[in-house]
């Protein structure tokens, strides 16, 4: 390779909102096959995601350079990604990466997911290889159990809207499915800050416990798969597994006063998100802001291939639909 090659991609978060973790055990080891474990789960697509550019310079060395918003130096899925991408393509030269994330990192919005996505498949572009999105995602979610940054939020990035993983894995194995949400519903977080996921989840008794309350609460959203039944059943998902921080709980005394569809806690993080109909939008967003000025308010849409909604047919439009 003697010039120098430049490529982009962009993926949307996957933020998620309950899970069941499906490890087995010592399934970090060499003898477990990466692509049969992760998650059970369910959470959002937003469009508000992870932009990444990619550079690879011909000087000769092996060197992996990553920033993220102009200020992170460390950020492990993207390198882990990169070097996969070199011993797949014998790459040469120094690699250079450079992320744009719309979203908190470390709070349940899937970040290392999408950053790692992305430079998989702008290296696979950039090099004429292609790829598809199974291809990416399976590669995605290896990095991403090699890294211990997340349980399977990359298979949200294969579909839109509100996501359920039905069954843990990389594709094709993984199962997804979604709850059809309207268009003029937006996603509010209020996010105070991340919780360190090996820290939640480091003893296999807490992961057993978790993996049966995932479990439990998701065969009940099943039952009446609607957006106000997944948020108030992952919301008590979060209560009884006992991640509901003193920070979180403000947050939900004071969003459950406010005209919102449901809320539930980011998994992982003191964060809460909200599915807000568009006309309560700006006041929604107004009295959060005014109750917590120090935290980080995110609005975004929901990525979408459909649009539902429900309302009443008068008998002229009846007429028109040639249905009288």
């Amino acid at each position: 390779m003697n010039i120098e090659l430049c490529g982009y991609a962009y993926f949307p978060s996957a933020l998620s909102s309950i899970f069941s973790p499906k490890l087995k055990l010592g399934a970090m080891n060499d003898k477990i096959r990466l692509d049969t474990i992760g998650a059970r789960g369910g959470g959002f697509s937003l469009v508000k995601g992870s932009e990444t550019w990619v550079r690879i310079h011909p000087d000769g060395s092996d060197r992996i350079e990553v920033v993220v918003n102009e200020k992170i130096k460390d950020f492990p899925p993207s390198i882990e990604a990169a070097k996969e991408m070199r011993r797949r393509y014998n790459i040469t030269g120094k690699i250079e990466i450079r992320h744009r994330i719309d979203v908190p990192i470390g709070s349940g919005f899937g970040t290392s997911a999408s950053s790692a996505a992305g430079v998989i498949l702008a290296i696979s572009t950039m090099l004429g290889k292609g790829a598809t999105l199974t291809e990416v995602i399976r590669t995605t979610h290896e990095i991403e159990l090699r890294c211990r940054t997340g349980l399977n939020s990359e298979v949200g990035l294969m579909t839109g809207g509100l996501v359920l993983v039905l069954r843990e894995g990389a594709p094709p194995r993984s199962i997804v499915d979604s709850i059809p949400l309207s268009s003029e519903v937006k996603l509010v977080a209020i996010v105070s800050g991340p919780i360190e996921t090996p820290d939640s989840l480091s003893e296999l008794s807490r992961l057993e416990e978790v993996e049966k309350l995932g479990d439990k609460y998701l065969s009940t959203i099943l039952k009446h798969p609607t957006a106000e039944n997944f948020l108030r059943y992952a919301r008590e998902f979060s209560y009884e597994s006992g991640f509901v921080t003193r920070k979180v709980q403000e947050i939900f005394d004071v969003i459950r006063n406010l005209p919102v569809i449901g809320y539930a806690q980011n998994m992982l993080g003191e964060a809460v998100h909200a599915l807000v109909r568009e006309k309560h939008l700006d006041f929604v967003v107004r009295s959060l802001s005014e109750h917590f000025p120090d935290m980080q308010l995110i609005v975004s849409d929901i990525t979408s291939i459909y649009n539902v909604y429900s309302k009443s047919i008068d008998s002229i439009e009846l007429e028109q639909l040639h249905w009288r």
